[in-house]
């Protein structure tokens, strides 16, 4: 199970709603299968916060890093040190080969993660994305590759399953 998402999401009940349902749609899948492992780019929101979630499961973690330089792309300290944290934990980290920061990294990362997964769960408004390594992006992949799509929907607070 994978997740795409949000970096931002918004008002403290928000991201309580995400935090919440990924718990629950990790727990309802480690009952449902045995070999549950979370895969996640560990960016900032969402991704963080289901990583986090699997650890705490202990669900392994399996992470992706798009480019050399990613630990700079958390600014705050806060954020840096949960990064690192999960980083340390991880199973595996797969590291792509972008020197620097871009729309590519990032598109790739989220393709790396739509395809580990055998569900990806996207934790975003269901808008089309800004940029090419937005979570419409991933979620389109998914649904095109025929990965199951599970929309927590961080704007009416509900979960969704997309076919």
């Amino acid at each position: 199970m994978a997740i795409v998402g949000h970096r931002r999401l918004g008002e403290p009940d928000a991201v309580r709603f995400v935090a919440n349902a990924c718990e629950r749609l990790l727990r309802r899948a480690k009952i449902i299968e045995r070999d549950v492992v979370a895969v996640s780019a560990t960016a900032e929101g969402a991704d963080t916060v289901f990583a986090e979630a699997a650890v705490s499961l202990e669900i392994p973690l399996d992470i992706v890093r798009p480019f050399d330089d990613y630990g700079d792309d958390f600014a705050r300290p806060v954020s840096r040190a949960r990064y690192l944290s999960l980083q340390a934990v991880a199973r595996s980290e797969t590291r792509l080969p972008y020197r620097g920061r871009s729309e590519r990294a990032y598109l790739a990362a989220m393709l790396w993660v739509a395809n580990s997964s055998d569900v990806l769960v996207a934790a975003w408004d269901g808008r089309p994305a800004l940029g090419l390594g937005g979570t419409g992006n991933a979620v389109r992949h998914a649904r095109r590759i025929g990965r199951p799509v599970i929309h927590v929907d961080v704007v009416n607070q509900r979960i969704v399953s997309l076919r």
